[in-house]
């Protein structure tokens, strides 16, 4: 065996060494790592821990990368090596004989010479395992296995926390849709306006800022949906609100034209969001009229004395709308229009169809308001110290006739108006605006 032969005999060994240390780093470092992950696992069963499974796996990377560390930090020098080597019964001769490669002399040559044959005789002694032992990798399948189960077993809290994660993602969408559009609207606030339209800008401001917080507290699906609908509104009413005041912005030509634009290209956005808002929660909604709701008036009984008949039966009708939420149907109408069409939730409805009659119902009275019909008989003087007085046919309140629709509108703006003030419980937006989508 030359001189060079003996060398990299030492060097194989030394890289078998170092093979080895690694190996042994790595079971006892991934061993840790799994016992780590397991604990995220089974903390995933009590408490809402979404990135359990990306914890775990964590856990096994960075094991890696110390067992990568440790075994270059401790990587086996070729003394050692030789050393090792020397402990399969070379008696020395091996680390002696390796240190005195660059020295001469005629002692240290025969010393040398007989270093590499007794390697070159007994080469096979030396047995390097390279793996751990059996016991100790079988421990780390275990644990492996472990957190293999632990992290594909399915649990409530499990769920929980991907709804959460999924509350908090689109919550934080929402939130930085909402700085956009507050920015925008501060850079709209900075042109030349009026101290009106500024209160205006302001007020829309402060209502996003609502919206911003509401989104940032969401915690659950159901305030989630609740803080979409009044935002929802919000883009609705911003967007009537810009667009006015774009138009009053052109007419007046106050400020420049691109301040305008500006303006109505935010109103426009809003609008945009608001109608792909509105999609995106009727998107997840099934079909909220079931087969026991058909009947909408489900045969009342006419209390009118010229409709003594059913009034308004939903069999048999052909031409009502929707009955809305269980209100009692109209008095009076006729029975052969009262189509309630589709109830809600599966309740048979009392909604209100559409019908014919010959009493005047098209128009409702508001009180505290001198009536200008002339259907109206009687006299009016010294009216100021009552609510009513006599007329033709008995008493008669003062007030004004009103449409049915213009009623409906205001009662319906002032409920808008409480939903963007939160004023209803959550889980009553959708109902309110469901019951008043039906008027129309």
């Amino acid at each position: 065996m030359e001189q060079s032969d003996f060398v990299k005999g030492i060097q194989s060994c030394r890289r078998r060494l170092n093979m080895a240390g690694f190996f042994r780093y790595l079971v006892s470092a991934l061993g840790i790592g799994a016992g780590v992950g397991i604990v995220f696992q089974a903390a995933s069963f009590v408490i809402p821990v979404y990135y359990a499974g990306l914890y775990a796996v964590l856990a096994l990377f960075l094991a890696l990368l110390t067992a990568l560390a440790a075994a270059y930090a401790k990587r086996i020098s070729m003394e050692q090596a030789a050393l090792v080597m020397d402990s399969f019964g070379f008696d020395e001769r091996i680390v002696t004989a390796y240190g005195n490669l660059d020295k001469e002399g005629a002692l240290i040559a025969l010393q040398r010479a007989d270093a590499i044959r007794q390697l070159q005789m007994h080469q096979d002694k030396i047995r390097i395992v390279l793996l751990p032992s059996w016991k100790k990798i079988g421990s780390l399948m275990g644990l492996i296995v472990v957190l293999l189960v632990l992290a594909l077993l399915p649990s409530e809290m499990k769920e929980h926390a991907r709804e959460l994660h999924s509350v908090k993602e689109e919550a934080k969408e929402k939130t930085e849709e909402i700085e956009e559009l507050v920015e925008a609207l501060e850079q709209l606030g900075q042109e030349e306006l009026t101290p009106e339209q500024q209160a205006v800008l302001q007020e829309m401001i402060e209502s996003l800022q609502a919206s911003q917080s509401e989104y940032q507290q969401a915690s659950s699906n159901e305030m989630l949906q609740a803080a979409a609908e009044k935002l929802n509104y919000r883009y609705e009413n911003m967007g009537s609100q810009l667009a006015g005041l774009a138009q009053s912005l052109q007419n007046g030509a106050t400020v420049s034209p691109v301040t305008a634009e500006s303006m109505q290209a935010l109103s426009n956005k809003m609008q945009e969001m608001s109608g792909a808002q509105l999609a995106k929660g009727n998107s997840g909604q099934s079909g909220s009229n079931s087969g026991n709701g058909q009947n909408g008036q489900n045969g009342q009984s006419g209390s009118n004395e010229n409709n003594s008949g059913n009034g308004q039966s939903g069999q048999n009708g052909n031409g009502g709308q929707n009955g809305q939420g269980g209100q009692n149907g109209q008095n009076g109408q006729s029975g052969n229009h009262g189509n309630g069409g589709s109830g809600q939730n599966g309740e048979s409805g009392n909604g209100r169809g559409t019908g014919t009659s010959d009493a005047p119902h098209d128009y409702v009275s508001i009180p505290n308001d001198i009536a200008d019909s002339g259907n109206l008989t009687g006299n009016a003087v010294d009216h100021d110290a009552s609510g009513y007085f006599h007329a033709q046919n008995g008493l008669s309140w003062e007030g004004t006739h009103m449409s049915y629709e213009a009623v409906i509108g205001s009662y319906e703006q002032n409920a808008y108006e409480g939903i963007a003030a939160g004023k209803y419980p959550s889980g009553m937006e959708e109902i309110i605006k469901e019951y008043f989508s039906n008027f129309n």
